[in-house]
């Protein structure tokens, strides 16, 4: 009963989706050549987020206090340090990987399930995040053409593939009880909204919000894939050319 709420307003951005402007040359980008049908899922998206997830998520900022919308952040985390401590075997990764199953038993232990993020106030070992995407392109997996996902988001083929793969490392995913299990997730992609509350309000101020997400989620993920610390890439100068052709040639003195 529930969904047929939430009928209308997925037809209606359905229909909207469809008439979402694209402008010319989309597609030209070699890391984006689905961007027409990535610009309408993201239409999509943006009236299903409106209309349903964002004012939920907005209500639960003002209403839930940030210390107890920070434990909650917090036990979400520590139920993905297996994930990261996996990811991070994977990738030949052996501080970190001790570092990820450090800060699970600790915070499991002495956090309360996770409430309290122990091992980061007290043993100052910080969160040491990997997903399968990472480990993919760290494999040498190429990220893939870009691709929004519906209700989802931003998110290229490799790194949708390792999100699939990724699930499965979820301990919750291993619950006997469907509706712990498909709760859980759903619980976790709402604290992830909550988490993406100032990105995505300073989207809607921006003069294309699409472009600006699209490279902003790129750069974020070359970033992670790297540590933080991703390779320098000069530019060629478009003007180099110009420049040379209007240089004055020397004359040689005789």
């Amino acid at each position: 009963m529930k969904l047929k709420r939430y009928l209308p307003v997925l037809a209606a951005a359905a229909i909207l989706a469809g008439c979402a402007e694209v402008p010319p040359g989309a597609g030209e980008n070699p890391a984006d050549p689905w961007e027409k049908m990535n610009r309408q899922t993201n239409a999509f998206n943006y009236i299903v987020d409106t209309y349903t997830v964002r004012p939920v998520a907005k209500a639960y900022i003002k209403v839930v206090p940030q210390g107890a919308r920070d434990s909650v952040n917090n036990v979400f985390e520590n139920m993905g340090e297996p994930k990261n401590a996996l990811n991070n075997a994977l990738q030949g990764k052996g501080e970190r990987t001790l570092a990820s199953v450090f800060r699970f038993l600790i915070n499991t232990s002495f956090g309360l399930g996770g409430l309290f993020d122990v091992a980061g106030s007290v043993g100052n070992q910080p969160v040491c995040k990997e997903d399968f995407g990472q480990t993919l392109r760290v494999w040498g997996v190429p990220q893939g053409p870009y691709v929004v996902l519906p209700f989802l988001g931003p998110s290229t083929v490799t790194d949708a593939a390792g999100s699939a793969v990724g699930w499965y490392t979820e301990p919750f995913a291993y619950a006997e009880n469907d509706y712990v299990k498909w709760g859980w997730t759903a619980a976790d992609l709402f604290n992830l909204r909550v988490q993406m509350m100032p990105l995505t309000d300073s989207l809607r101020d921006a003069v294309d919000p699409y472009v600006m997400a699209r490279e902003g989620y790129l750069a974020h993920r070359t970033n992670v894939q790297y540590d933080g610390n991703p390779p320098v890439v000069l530019l060629k100068d478009e003007f180099e050319d110009e420049d040379d052709e209007k240089a004055p040639v020397k004359k040689e003195s005789k």
